[in-house]
């Protein structure tokens, strides 16, 4: 299985949620684009292919290491607070769903910062993704899947959409299209910074207030930004851990992992305690479960970009579809702030949210570099730590790190799913470390979508992994 979901190359390789992304972004390399080139058109392609969990009207962060820097940068594309969320939460009318969740977009100022980095026009980057929406694609079954979750929340803020044709949720295999949805790319090609301020922004923002809701064009003007800043530096054992910054949870896995080195006999035990540490003091500090995708590439230099990008959680983010250009609003801001003023995550005037999202980077021997990230909500910190503790331990075949068994935290019992294929003394150690109810499912049962992207310069082998548990895919040539 491990080799199933590996690729490799000499000159590039890209993973995606969804496999005809991962081909458009193997298309830019050979069409002399580089790592940002391919990332981007995957990314602007997912948002028509899965655009439930992820999109324009949604947030971003990315992770990009260039073959000549000693550290990646962090990219933060996260809308900020609009001005009127302060008083809305101390009155008790901020929601995680519905009009009063709806923040500023940060997706789009994301997606033009990667764009600045890249070889090829934005125009010709986009064009798959248009073409995808224009002329129709197959719907998958995960977007079947999560219609069907997501159906009475859509019904609530909406009339007809054309994500439930007649009511329903489209099947999978369907020939869709989203006209609409090609429409608001091919504005944000042609509008570029200014994208927020013309007709989309001006249809997101009516959508919001048509609604109830208190988002303002001047919100979007003030408070859409991208950042690249420096990451986090952490340890893992003894070898280099970066992780994105706050208000990303990458602080929080880096907690996770500071119990565990070489020496550490059941690392599978001792992340747990320290994932558990770490959940507490998410609560303390942060929130937001959220439901994301991401993709990841390697250009033939050696630079590695990963994007996770979000319409936060449930699956629909906010409820609300702007019909016009078939855009699903997110809930970060509704889900990802505290109602408590003196809570450091309280929804002051263009403040970020906090977020799941976050991405990881680790140097390892022989100047080997690995990436990777994975959407999961709440369990983004837990599924990455718990591959990165086989990382320290000596597991550097990144197909073998991406089908290791898992298990993922249940946050209303605050017990463990546990996946088979644990040895017996790991799951042991494991399960005495573990305070609640634990449940068994059997092997690639739990729902992470781990992508890990690697550069061995050493031996001039790039590669990529997409996880089995889900329909994504890596490719390399």
């Amino acid at each position: 299985m491990a080799e199933q979901c590996t690729a490799r190359g000499a000159r590039g390789a890209v993973a995606a949620a969804a496999p005809s992304a991962a081909l458009i972004g193997i298309e830019m390399l050979r069409d002399g684009g580089n790592a940002y080139d391919a990332a981007l058109s995957a990314a602007l392609a997912e948002t028509v292919l899965l655009p439930p969990k992820c999109g324009l009207a949604g947030d971003l962060i990315a992770l990009a290491w260039t073959t000549d820097a000693s550290q990646p940068q962090a990219l933060l594309a996260i809308g900020g607070a609009p001005a009127g969320l302060a008083t809305l939460a101390m009155a008790g009318g901020m929601h995680e769903t519905g009009p009063s969740s709806v923040g500023v977009p940060g997706a789009p100022a994301g997606y033009l910062a990667l764009a600045k980095r890249a070889r090829l026009p934005l125009e010709r980057l986009a064009s798959p993704a248009i073409e995808l929406a224009t002329k129709g694609f197959c719907w998958s079954r995960i977007c079947s899947s999560l219609s069907e979750e997501s159906a009475e929340l859509v019904a609530r803020h909406n009339g007809a959409t054309r994500y439930y044709p007649e009511g329903r949720a489209i099947t999978p295999g369907t020939v869709t299209k989203l006209p609409g949805l090609a429409a608001a790319i091919e504005a944000l090609v042609s509008d570029r910074d200014r994208f927020l301020e013309g007709d989309v922004g001006k249809a997101i923002v009516d959508c919001v207030q048509g609604h109830g809701g208190i988002l303002t064009r001047s919100d979007c003007a003030s408070f859409a930004r991208a950042e690249w800043m420096s990451v986090e530096k952490g340890a893992l054992g003894n070898l280099p851990l970066f992780v994105t910054p706050a208000p990303t949870h990458g602080a929080a896995l880096s907690r996770a992992l500071a119990a565990v080195d070489e020496s550490t006999q059941f690392p599978a035990a001792a992340v747990h305690t320290g994932i558990m540490q770490a959940i507490a003091w998410q609560r303390r500090e942060l929130s937001d479960p959220n439901g994301t995708s991401m993709v990841s590439a390697v250009d033939e230099a050696g630079t590695m970009v990963t994007i996770v990008h979000s319409n936060s959680y449930p699956r629909f983010g906010s409820g609300l579809i702007v019909g016009r250009y078939d855009l699903v609003l997110a809930n970060r801001a509704g889900r990802g702030f505290s109602a408590e003023p003196a809570h450091p995550n309280f929804p002051i005037a263009g403040r970020r949210p906090a977020t799941t999202l976050h991405a990881w980077a680790v140097l390892g021997p022989r100047g080997l570099r690995l990436q990777g990230a994975t959407p999961g909500g709440a369990n983004q910190m837990p599924w990455n730590a718990q591959t990165l503790a086989r990382l320290v331990h000596g597991e550097l075949d990144i197909g073998r790190l991406v089908v290791a068994p898992r298990w993922e935290w249940i946050p209303a019992s605050n017990g463990l799913r546990l996946e088979e294929g644990f040895a017996a003394e790991e799951e042991t150690a494991l399960l005495s470390a573990a305070a609640g109810k634990i449940d068994r499912v059997e092997r690639w049962a739990i729902h992470s979508a781990m992508q890990i992207i690697a550069v061995d310069r050493e031996r001039g082998v790039i590669s990529a992994a997409a996880d089995p548990r889900t329909v994504g895919a890596a490719l390399a040539f």
